[in-house]
């Protein structure tokens, strides 16, 4: 008896580690009948894969609305965080991902979450990249356009740095202001400033 529980226990646990990789493959990849038939076979939407990302910031980052509605839909967590703190909002604002930005806006993502590492918002990880779609989106869904992150750097910084000026002429108009050059330099100021 003692054999045939050890034998169970071991397959259920070995079963339980080897649904976690396929599901984080699929969630990059995008295919929503694997996902649906992982999960059937109770792949955990909680598992993180070797670099500590969840299934769902897979999707949201991949761009996948399909996959991240499956997610939500069968109990992943909206708030789960990857090794650094970041939610599925800030990877699907990282990767330029509008639809599914919306989708976990309207879902209760936290708009202006910054319990990371960073201490940056999706705002700042929008603007960073340049993505202005999203930059107006979240300023309209009432994000801080002044946040900043755990170096003092504001999203208006973060999209200067970079010369995304679509995503930083939005920052502007919607009240960002220009930081101080002792905080990022004379170029970053005077080329923001001359923006205004």
């Amino acid at each position: 008896m003692r054999v045939l529980f050890i034998a169970i226990t071991g397959a259920v646990l070995w079963a339980a580690t080897a649904w976690a990789g396929p599901l984080h493959d699929v969630s990059r990849n995008g295919d929503l009948k694997a996902a649906a038939d992982l999960l059937d076979h109770g792949a955990d939407l909680a598992e993180p894969d070797s670099a500590g990302e969840p299934p769902l910031l897979l999707a949201a980052l991949a761009g996948r609305a399909d996959l991240v509605t499956l997610y939500l839909e069968r109990g992943a967590d909206i708030k789960a965080r990857n090794k650094g703190g970041l939610t599925a909002l800030h990877a699907a604002a990282y990767g330029g991902n509008l639809a599914v930005v919306k989708l976990l806006v309207e879902k209760g993502a936290a708009i202006d979450d910054a319990n990371n590492f960073y201490k940056m918002t999706p705002l700042h990880a929008a603007a960073e990249e340049g993505h202005a779609a999203i930059v107006a989106f979240l300023l309209a869904s009432g994000a801080n356009k002044e946040a900043k992150e755990r170096n003092g750097i504001t999203p208006l910084s973060q999209a200067g740095w970079r010369e995304y000026w679509d995503a930083a002429d939005i920052l502007l108009k919607a009240g960002a202001v220009c930081q101080d050059a002792t905080i990022v330099g004379a170029w970053l100021n005077t080329e923001c400033t001359k923006r205004k």
